[in-house]
């Protein structure tokens, strides 16, 4: 495979679309994967940080609003303009924006399974956790206070 100039990288694009059936709302759409930017936008503004009584700062994703900001950038026929656009769908329908947000994830190549899976393994309770067992027998991390300099 040839070595792209930059001029040829700037100008691709790999952002594919699919047309998505519909039948609980009696029609379709056509999405788009998210690019790169948009993917992180959506996450950056999902993100929601939190405090808890001991002082302690959480950070969770609003599973609810980042999936409105991927149907408004992810829906291309018809177009959703704004988050309330998006959020108005999100409200009116079950099954048919769950189709609609899979399509998209599944164009964009993110695998919320795995998303799942991280949120299992790093809680964010915001409690310690003692790490897994290494080599030589002792457990990675502490329930112990944080070391600082």
């Amino acid at each position: 495979m040839p070595r792209l100039t930059k001029e040829a990288l700037l100008k691709a694009s790999d952002i594919s679309t699919k047309e998505v059936e519909l039948p609980s709302i009696g029609g379709s759409v056509v999405v788009q994967g998210l690019s790169a930017a948009y993917s992180n936008q959506a996450s950056s503004e999902a993100l929601e940080m939190t405090t808890t009584a001991r002082g302690e700062q959480i950070a969770r994703v609003n599973t609810a609003k980042l999936e409105v900001i991927q149907a408004q950038h992810g829906l291309v026929d018809p177009a959703l303009a704004t988050f309330e656009e998006a959020e108005q769908f999100a409200k009116n329908c079950g099954p048919a924006f769950k189709k609609v947000i899979e399509a998209i994830d599944e164009l964009s190549g993110l695998d919320k399974e795995a998303i799942t899976e991280a949120k299992a393994t790093f809680p964010s309770s915001g409690a310690s956790q003692v790490g897994p067992v290494v080599d030589d027998g002792t457990s990675a991390g502490s329930t112990g206070p944080a070391v600082s300099s």
